[in-house]
């Protein structure tokens, strides 16, 4: 996630005027922008996903009568004379049986089709019930493809997943926020370091949660989710990934019930509705700092396993 806001004003304008009225326009333009990407991180955990539900196979084209029809008559009508009425009308019937028979065909094998889909898709949605790993997998990564945060699937252990979502950094945070000055027009401001933290962790919360909420609406076997909010990393010198963790959590589906997404902020939500939750928070700004993963064999297991090049890193 990217924020940026521009401010242009036209210095090369011979009336001062016009450049003080452009100026305040830019301003007032970037103020609402801000209004805009603050709304939109604030309510990043609103977003809700239709469950998942039993697959039903389409109906197959139906056949064309018209067609069959017209092929029939015509190939019994050749070598007749239109004089011929007699001949021509027990060839139109004879036709006709023909075209009653092959569509008949066509709907005994466009039912045998349509019947081959639905136990395929049957058996799909079984495994997906059934936590069937490279099913569960699939359905995840495809679901995550659109997300404006990077997500993906990283294992299914029984009826747990376990995935990473790449969360923005401190510094990837609006780094001004809308003001009006104390004539009442608008403005901006630097964002104080606090309030900078504050949003930030508004940020994380958010993109972890409308993952999750997302995972179990797709999956719907799954009972827990584990998840690692991890920042993108910047390649060392040997052209290695180092990223860094900011939240590590874990969420069963029965937690979410009830939750009132709407009215409720993402880091309240976070803390109240994980089972289990890592983070380190620093100074009086209560900033999100990466965790410590000496100590976390399980943690540098799973970055270890990433493929930052497939998430867009």
């Amino acid at each position: 996630m990217t924020y940026s806001t521009s401010l242009g004003v036209n210095r090369r304008s011979s009336s001062g005027s016009v450049t003080r009225s452009v100026a305040a326009s830019s301003r007032a333009e970037a103020a609402d922008q801000l209004v805009d990407v603050y709304r939109r991180i604030a309510s990043l955990h609103h977003e809700n996903f239709t469950p998942s539900q039993p697959p039903v196979a389409p109906e197959p084209p139906l056949s064309d009568t018209a067609e069959v029809e017209q092929r029939h008559r015509k190939t019994s009508l050749e070598g007749i004379s239109i004089f011929a009425r007699s001949r021509r009308r027990e060839a139109l019937a004879q036709a006709g049986a023909a075209v009653q028979s092959e569509v008949q065909a066509r709907e005994v094998e466009r039912d045998k089709q349509r019947a081959a889909a639905q136990r395929q898709l049957d058996a799909e949605w079984a495994q997906l019930q059934e936590n069937e790993p490279d099913a569960v997998i699939a359905a995840l990564a495809a679901a995550f493809e659109d997300n404006d945060a990077a997500a993906a699937p990283l294992g299914i252990t029984g009826d747990e997943a376990t995935l990473v979502v790449i969360v923005p950094t401190l510094a990837g945070m609006p780094q001004k926020k809308p003001d009006v000055t104390p004539t009442g027009k608008p403005t901006i401001k630097a964002v104080p370091k606090k309030e900078a933290a504050s949003w930030h962790a508004t940020a994380v919360a958010g993109c972890i949660l409308v993952t999750v909420k997302e995972a179990f609406a797709v999956a719907p076997g799954l009972q827990s989710i584990r998840i690692v909010a991890a920042t993108t990393p910047e390649r060392d010198a040997y052209g290695n990934h180092h990223p860094d963790v900011l939240i590590a959590a874990r969420f069963e589906r029965d937690r979410l019930n009830g939750v009132q997404w709407g009215s409720v902020k993402s880091v309240r939500i976070l803390n109240d509705v994980s089972s289990e939750l890592q983070l380190k928070q620093i100074g009086v700004a209560k900033t999100l700092t990466p965790l410590p993963l000496e100590d976390e064999p399980e943690l540098q297991a799973l970055l270890s396993a990433i493929d930052y090049e497939e998430l867009g890193a």
